[in-house]
């Protein structure tokens, strides 16, 4: 067969793929290259900023085709809201042929002995955080110097780190088969099958030692229903395993690195701090520790928390979404096979919602009448709709009372002030 021959062949393959592609009435979005689609366009920069330009392009759902699959990108509060909870029985789909899913799911002031010193807040913060997952799953906590509890967080730190890179196998399947793990899917496999070791030693040592009539924590209550209800094919270690697997990396880095932009936020605003502080001296005082109870009082911690989230966005895609079915949304078509995206990022920087959204200002969410005005509900960084974050109101709590109690005792300074922290 002649060159000339095989490059009129390929045209004409493209050519027709092309045809198809126009004629399904899907979203509008950037033509695209041969095979690779819009692939060089997803990862030539600032996604969040692409987002944006082509969204003020396309309109609120266009879409990206990225090697054999298509994104559909729903944008805006409520394009999102129509999709996500309007629609819920269609849009609450994971997506399907996910290859990185398949793969991956086979009381002491530590601060205080920094004696004023300037340190770095992150590592104690994921495992602060950390260890409150480990209290409702295991009922017990580790010392912030367990050697092995840090290897436990570094392996989450590796999963985190992954799973970007591994997320091009879901686009282009053949990426797959290269030798030497290119995209990390079996590195991220590996790191997987040590946390379960870790997972299943816990739950091996709450067999041995559980008690009817003394549940102690997520682990406990999974033996006594199994024991009640006899196994079944959700009521098995290895989905308890992932159950808690989940809990640990979503539950500790999103919470922990949400804590860390709070702390830069305070830093960088005296003023903030200092209406934070006052609010906690008038609350609560120096006497108590703070707890929850305390919250419906604290309106400015309230509205700090929330811009926090939203100047944060630590997930401005969310995860990747399915739906049931083909459906029309917004008069286009979206196909059982498409990767739906949930650009959380288009609402919480959405001018027509928040004045000036790339200043950081708590008091956007304050009325005159000194309580929240409502602007605070359309602050979705947990998402919405029926695949909201299982987790958001512990993590609500964890923000608050580890804020709380971190400037009731101290003042937040940065590293080139000579001050010492104040207790």
């Amino acid at each position: 067969m002649d060159p000339l021959t095989v490059v009129l062949g390929i045209l004409s393959v493209l050519f027709f793929l092309k045809l198809m592609h126009v004629s399904d009435n899907g979203p509008p979005g950037p033509t695209g290259y041969p095979l690779v689609g819009n692939f060089p366009l997803f990862i030539s920069g600032n996604r969040p900023k692409l987002f944006d330009q082509l969204r003020r392009k396309y309109g609120d759902v266009f879409s990206l085709q990225l090697g054999s699959r298509r994104m559909v990108v729903i944008n805006g509060y409520e394009a999102r809201k129509e999709a996500f909870v309007k629609q819920a029985d269609v849009f609450s789909e994971r997506p399907t042929a996910d290859y990185v899913s398949i793969r991956s799911s086979n009381g002491k002031e530590v601060i205080g002995k920094s004696n004023g010193d300037a340190f770095a807040l992150g590592t104690i913060a994921q495992i602060s955080v950390s260890n409150i997952i480990c209290s409702i799953s295991f009922g017990e906590r580790y010392s912030h110097d367990d050697q092995n509890f840090k290897r436990v967080m570094m392996m989450i730190d590796i999963h985190v780190k992954l799973l970007s890179k591994a997320a091009i196998s879901t686009f282009f399947p053949v990426v797959r088969y290269i030798p030497g793990d290119v995209t990390g899917v079996e590195a991220m496999g590996t790191n997987y099958d040590n946390i379960k070791r870790f997972l299943q030693e816990q739950i091996d040592k709450h067999r041995a030692s559980f008690q009817k009539e003394n549940v102690r924590d997520l682990i406990d209550a999974f033996i006594l229903e199994e024991m009640t209800r006899g196994k079944t094919d959700y009521l098995e270690d290895e989905n308890l395993a992932i159950v808690l697997y989940n809990l640990f990396v979503a539950g500790t880095e999103t919470t922990s690195t949400t804590i860390k932009w709070a702390i830069l936020y305070i830093i960088s605003n005296p003023h903030v701090q200092t209406k934070l502080r006052n609010e906690i001296n008038d609350v609560m005082g120096l006497s108590r520790a703070p707890s929850m109870t305390d919250k419906p009082e604290m309106t400015y911690m309230d509205a700090f928390m929330h811009e926090t989230f939203r100047m944060g966005n630590l997930v401005p895609f969310s995860l990747l979404h399915g739906v049931k079915k083909d459906v029309t949304f917004k008069g286009y078509t979206i196909r059982r096979e498409d990767l739906v995206v949930h650009n959380l990022e288009s609402a919480l920087f959405d001018e027509s919602l928040f004045e000036d959204p790339r200043t950081f200002n708590p008091d956007r969410f304050i009325g005159e009448d000194g309580k929240l005005n409502g602007k605070e509900h359309t602050v979705l960084a947990f998402s919405l709709g029926r695949r909201v974050c299982f987790g958001e109101s512990l993590a609500r709590m964890e923000v608050f009372l580890f804020l709380t109690s971190l400037l009731q005792r101290f003042k937040l300074l940065p590293e080139d002030e000579k001050s010492h922290l104040n207790q």
